[in-house]
This record gives structure tokens, C-alpha cells and sequence, in this order.
């Protein structure tokens, strides 16, 4: 966890590009103390200038393209390396057809999911519900 914190505070930071499903956000995972913490840290990263959160929200239904979390990683080269979890296990896929859709339907996803700063309002109002019980 410290090296992640390291990665995202280096010089320069890396460009972090993230959709979160409204369904991660909402159920409280240990208290509410807890939550409200999270969610808080996830407010402040949010805010960074090189990291964009977008919330993906559970009206878009059946517009969702993923059922289980999904991770592209561009390296420095341009590779790209995927990286995805189902229930029982995780994955690396670097298959470039496989990559090239996930690509794709993650671009539709951040199209249809909330702007920024939408997101983090958000994110800030799930917040305020854990904080006011």
C-alpha cells in the first residue's frame, strides 16, 4: 500500500483514469466511520490533477459493458497489459483483439458515465448519507 501511495504522489504522477460503478460505492464495508474515510480519500484523490474519476451510475443498466472489474495499463512504450477479476479468480490478458474491446467498450463507458465533477459530488454526497446515517 505504501508503494502505491509513493506512485501516486512521484514527479511526475501518473495519468489515472478511473470508472467506478455506483454499487461499489454505496454498501458499507465496516463501519461508518470507515466508510465516511474512504469515501473521503477517494474525494481527495479525486481532485488530484492527474487522476480522473468518473462514477458509472446504475441507471446505465444494461449500457454497462463490464461485469466484473477490468484494469488497462499503458506502459511507457505504449503496450498495453489488461488485467481482469471474475468471482473465483484474476487475470492478465494480453491478447490484443481481447485488449483492443475492452479498449473500446471502456471508451463508451467513460462517455456514458458521470463528468468529473459530477462524479466527485457524487462520490461527496454517498459521503454525507454514511455521515448523517
Amino acid at each position: 500500500m505504501l508503494h502505491r501511495k509513493r506512485v501516486l504522489t512521484r514527479d511526475p504522477a501518473p495519468l489515472i483514469h478511473v470508472v467506478i460503478d455506483e454499487g461499489a460505492l454505496r454498501p458499507a464495508i465496516g463501519s461508518r466511520d470507515v466508510m465516511v474515510e474512504q469515501l473521503q480519500h477517494l474525494e481527495m484523490l479525486a481532485t488530484r490533477p492527474r487522476v480522473l474519476l468518473q462514477v458509472s451510475p446504475s441507471s446505465l443498466g444494461e449500457l454497462r459493458p463490464f461485469a466484473h472489474p477490468i484494469t488497462l495499463l499503458t506502459t511507457p512504450n505504449r503496450a498495453m497489459v489488461g488485467y481482469g477479476e471474475t468471482q473465483k479468480r484474476g487475470f492478465l490478458e494480453r491478447d490484443p483483439e481481447t485488449l483492443a474491446a475492452w479498449a473500446s467498450e471502456y471508451g463508451h463507458l467513460q462517455v456514458e458515465a458521470l463528468s468529473r465533477a459530477a462524479s466527485i459530488e457524487f462520490v461527496r454526497e454517498v459521503r454525507k448519507g454514511f455521515e448523517h446515517g
